[in-house]
């Protein structure tokens, strides 16, 4: 006996045959123009840091032991306790806590670090998914001037090395250049030198200057500059909300009105000028590229659904 089959028209009279095909939507989705800056390092220079890494980080956290039962089963149970501790201490490895003040882990505070100008340098795990989570810090990296690479296990290298693991690592500034930090930082320099940013990325053009750096006229070389004068008159914020000082004065006072125009001008009977005398600021422009939006044609992906029992079955 056979199998009974049915034809292709009888299949189409069916209940599944009937069904209708879900249609493909297909979005048009505004995009941002600029090139996202992904530093990830070449097999030589991914090689060369993680060497650096797994030599130079100290010791931040101890690390958990687990005593194997074996030697606590002959043990009595009122003294297991004094055993393990007496345990822990015999391999225990010495924990660097002068360095934790150098080394910031996590993304917010890593984020914040660099909002305050403090960071040094910046790794970032190359493995994370999805790559928004950590995107914002490498655009504030490039905005102040601050090294950054992508790291593969930087994870599992920061927790056998330093007993914590994070997405985002950043070293301070405060870091001695002749100390072990110091040499890590110098590896990130220099590795950072063969990963420039793209001319197209959204904070190329208006990368902040370096505070420290101070310029000095020559008119003025002579004379002494206070830095501590300087580092207070630029930590004082604006107050923008008006305060009445006296009873008899009013908070807020206009300004008159102008109620004349002075123009400067060039008489004519004056045959030599001397243009550079005259006090005319000239303001210059600075030319800021026009990136248009690009619009990305978006299609849903079929097996969303698939993937969400598949995670379900793994739970």
């Amino acid at each position: 006996m056979e199998t009974p089959t049915i034809t292709k028209k009888q299949a189409k009279s069916t209940l599944s045959g009937k069904k209708k095909k879900k249609t493909e939507v297909i979005k048009n989705v505004l995009g941002k123009p600029f090139q996202t800056f992904w530093p990830s390092l070449s097999p030589g220079d991914s090689n060369q840091l993680r060497e650096t890494l797994e030599k130079f980080l100290p010791r931040l956290y101890p690390f958990k032991i687990n005593i194997p039962y074996k030697k606590i089963q002959s043990i009595p149970k009122q003294e297991r306790k004094t055993f393990r501790q007496t345990f822990h201490t015999q391999t225990q490895i010495e924990v660097n806590e002068s360095a934790k003040t150098y080394i910031v882990f996590g993304v917010n505070d890593v984020s914040k670090l660099l909002e305050n100008q403090e960071a040094a340098s910046v790794l970032i795990e190359g493995q994370v998914q999805p790559r928004l989570f950590v995107q914002h810090i490498i655009d504030q990296a490039v905005l102040y001037h601050v090294p950054v690479l992508i790291v593969d296990n930087l994870k599992q290298i920061c927790k056998n090395k330093c007993g914590i693991s994070g997405a985002v690592v950043a070293l301070k500034k405060s870091i001695r250049p002749d100390s072990e930090l110091g040499i890590i930082q110098q590896t990130i320099f220099s590795i950072s030198e063969n990963y420039p940013v793209p001319e197209n990325h959204i904070n190329a053009c208006r990368r902040t200057l370096d505070i420290t750096t101070i310029t000095i006229p020559d008119s003025e070389a002579g004379d002494e500059c206070d830095l501590d004068d300087v580092k207070e008159k630029s930590e004082v914020k604006p107050d923008f909300h008006l305060k009445k000082e006296d009873k008899g004065k009013r908070v807020f006072v206009p300004q008159a009105p102008v109620k004349e125009k002075v123009m400067d001008f060039i008489s004519l009977d004056s045959n030599c000028v001397n243009f550079e005398s005259t006090n005319s600021k000239k303001i210059e422009s600075v030319k800021i590229p026009y990136h248009k939006l690009k619009v990305k044609r978006v299609q849903g992906n079929k097996n969303r659904n698939k993937r969400k029992m598949e995670k379900f079955k793994k739970k």
